[in-house]
């Protein structure tokens, strides 16, 4: 969630519970008060009515606002209030009303008084007061929040856009990488940090790139310059035993340059020198590398299967799509069985390449691992280029036994 979405989801929460407290205590506090001052109102009435009777010597009445009755004996009872329902034959219904009960001594003569008010209205009143406070404090709420989502997003224009040139900064483009300044003092020091930062990181990677071209370089050339010379020395008359260890130093060396060259494109891809500029085909590349492995296939006696239902495509560098194919099938040729079975399936969300062969105790967690063998012909480094060619390609590879040596590839689910 983003960072103004949280906030402002903060905010509306805030503003639900405030109305909510709000809208409760006016409604009880307004009712409450309209009470006091209906009490007050009714026994005012009273003073009034004891007057009218000592002046006039009659008894007013009017139901059921005022009922006046003439007793016998006084009465000790205390006043009191309570509220109570009358049926209006009007509106054909209860109504709630306050009654005011007293007793009374005038001229002589004993009286029960009760005098009454709706509240009925007095609810309405009430309600109508709270009805309208709730609309202001939303109108204003509402007016509040749109003037600062409004403000808000302009203080943080310069930061989302820093942001996306952040997101979008790639080493190898060489871009003039520089952020847009702000009037806050906060995100400008972060801005700083951020391009001290990147600035470093570009200089190590510039440096470690110059690095790995030199070093991929300055090996190759010996190993080059020493397997020509071994050439030119196994055209010359020797015993076996010499041959052999010339012929053993050739190997040595052919290994060392293409362990050198397997190390030299790790690193290349990690730096990702490589542009996926090119929409792969794995049907159409599956089928190229079978026709290409072909020979070797037959050597192995390996029986090839192809279950095709939709093609699956991913954006890569060719020359790193022919490297992951090459590896791939090389790895399920070189751990297989005389005689075995390939199986390529192909489907709209993944590639799968299996093999049989024997069993070994490296897992999904283990194989990728750089100079993890399977076996001592390999040095451990062809799955290790393939993890890498996936990792860096929006892609995920998983390794799987049942049976079968499958490895899976599916693209990553938060992107594809």
């Amino acid at each position: 969630m983003k960072f103004l979405d949280k906030i402002n989801r903060r905010y509306l929460i805030l503003l639900s519970i405030i109305l909510v407290i709000g809208s409760c205590a006016g409604y009880f506090g307004l009712r409450y008060i309209i009470v006091i001052e209906t009490k007050e109102s009714l026994v005012n009435k009273e003073l009034l009515i004891k007057a009218h009777i000592s002046e006039f010597n009659e008894i007013p009445n009017l139901y059921p606002i005022i009922e006046l009755k003439k007793i016998d004996q006084a009465s000790n009872k205390s006043p009191e209030f309570k509220e109570i329902e009358i049926f209006n034959e009007i509106e054909d219904e209860l109504e709630p009303f306050l009654e005011y009960s007293t007793y009374a001594q005038i001229n002589g003569s004993n009286y029960s008084i009760k005098l009454r008010q709706s509240i009925f209205e007095t609810e309405d009143l009430v309600l109508i007061l709270v009805f309208t406070l709730v609309v202001i404090l939303l109108v204003s709420f509402g007016i509040l929040f749109l003037i600062s989502k409004k403000i808000s997003r302009t203080i943080w224009a310069d930061f989302e856009y820093n942001l996306l040139r952040i997101e979008n900064f790639n080493f190898t483009k060489r871009d003039n990488f520089q952020l847009r300044r702000s009037n806050t003092e906060e995100f400008d020091r972060l801005y700083k940090v951020i391009e001290r930062l990147t600035a470093k990181l570009e200089s190590d990677y510039l440096l470690l790139k110059e690095f790995a071209e030199n070093a991929s370089h300055e090996i190759q050339t010996p190993i080059s310059i020493a397997l020509l010379n071994l050439d030119e020395i196994l055209q010359q008359e020797f015993d076996e035993k010499t041959f052999n260890k010339v012929y053993s130093t050739i190997n040595s060396l052919k290994r060392l340059s293409s362990l050198n060259s397997s190390l030299i494109l790790l690193a290349k891809i990690e730096n990702r020198q490589f542009v996926a500029d090119q929409e792969i085909s794995f049907h159409r590349m599956s089928k190229k590398k079978v026709e290409e492995f072909k020979p070797l296939f037959e050597s192995n006696e390996l029986k090839v299967e192809i279950k095709f239902s939709h093609d699956f495509c991913n954006k890569l560098n060719e020359t790193l799509a022919e490297r992951l194919f090459n590896n791939l099938f090389s790895n399920a040729i070189n751990h297989n069985n005389k005689g075995g079975t390939i199986q390529i399936v192909i489907c709209e969300n993944e590639f799968k390449i299996c093999n049989t062969g024997s069993d070994h105790l490296l897992t999904n967690e283990t194989i990728f691992g750089r100079f993890t063998k399977g076996s001592s012909k390999s040095y451990g480094l062809g799955l290790a280029i393939v993890k890498n060619i996936c990792d860096t390609n929006n892609l995920q590879i998983k390794y799987t036994k049942n049976g079968m040596h499958c490895f899976k590839i599916c693209k990553n689910k938060e992107n594809g």
